[in-house]
């Protein structure tokens, strides 16, 4: 029987994920509001990979609102991480059994479960980047497996038939998608990178290019990069997956090399700047997040404070 699915949030990361897995046969629905819902309507999904030439018109159903009685066997939720607390309520009331949750995350998911229900809750992230533009057309990439593919697991880090069919589903649209056995300390690690990051483009006052140039903000970013992961791996988290442990270690002048080439890239255009500029609530919210965490942890992140808007005022 084919999958139904609903795609709770219509940017460029529900708009990735609800073509890309039309595309490979699956009963796709997007949900849309404002002006998002009003370019669906009129013009369809529009997407444009990387390096591509071409403009595709994927076919997805556009709906405004779910219902309670609008029954999925899938619905992701990608929304940005300050608009979900809003959201909880509605998924809440569906009947749908199985809410795949596409948002980064610092506090656990007993909130999500509590709310949703027990069993209800999948937690993944996203292995995509892009922009939408001004006329509602998506230009995205997707990350490979080596750098960050598409993650998911059940919150208790169980092994479940469902587990097993989203990766399937994923892998057959084209996405590379593993599975974490913790996805909670796979989420706080992803934190400790990503936090410093965007932040360090705030700091900057200008983009990844400008960024890349600037050898006192990419200096206090790697100090800031050393500080949250030591954080993840002094405490019981622990740093997930392990390929990033060698981060808190890495002296800061060859970290400041890299990373100034990293920003200098196409590659941090799509994957870095484009989110880091146009989603800078959802960043502030994940980065005092963040911060919040290390201190129910006893650990004040001194280095990532330098580099918040608000520190030099």
């Amino acid at each position: 029987m084919n999958k139904r699915i609903l795609i709770f949030g219509s940017g460029v990361i529900g708009s990735v994920y609800g073509g890309l897995l039309a595309k490979a046969g699956y009963d796709v629905s997007l949900l849309a509001r404002g002006k998002r819902l009003k370019d669906l309507q009129e013009k369809g999904l529009l997407l444009r990979r990387a390096m591509c030439p071409q403009t595709e018109t994927v076919g997805v159903h556009v709906i405004p609102e779910l219902r309670p009685n609008d029954v999925y066997d899938y619905v992701f939720v990608t929304l940005r991480a300050e608009q979900v607390e809003e959201a909880l309520p509605v998924l809440a009331a569906n009947a749908s059994s199985c809410f795949v949750f596409m948002v980064n995350h610092a506090e656990g998911y007993d909130r999500w479960e509590s709310t949703v229900g027990k069993g209800r809750v999948i937690a993944a992230f996203p292995g995509a980047g892009g922009r939408v533009d001004e006329e509602g057309k998506v230009f995205y990439s997707l990350t490979s497996r080596l750098i960050q593919p598409t993650t998911l697991g059940e919150p208790d880090g169980s092994l479940t038939p469902r587990i097993r069919e989203l990766i399937r589903m994923l892998r057959k649209a084209g996405f590379p998608a593993v599975i974490s056995r913790n996805m909670d300390a796979w989420q706080k690690t992803h934190l400790a990178l990503v936090c410093p990051l965007a932040c360090a483009i705030y700091c900057d006052g200008g983009n990844s290019r400008t960024l890349a140039n600037n050898r006192q903000v990419l200096t206090q970013l790697s100090k800031a990069l050393r500080e949250t992961f030591a954080f993840i791996h002094r405490s019981e988290i622990g740093i997930t997956p392990g390929k990033y442990r060698f981060m808190r270690l890495v002296p800061l002048p060859v970290m400041c090399f890299v990373l100034s080439r990293i920003y200098a890239s196409s590659w941090a255009e799509t994957f870095i700047d484009d989110h880091t500029r146009h989603a800078r609530g959802e960043m502030m919210h994940l980065t005092e997040a963040l911060i919040a965490l290390a201190a129910r942890h006893g650990c004040e992140l001194i280095e990532l404070g330098r580099l918040l808007p608000h520190h030099s005022r």
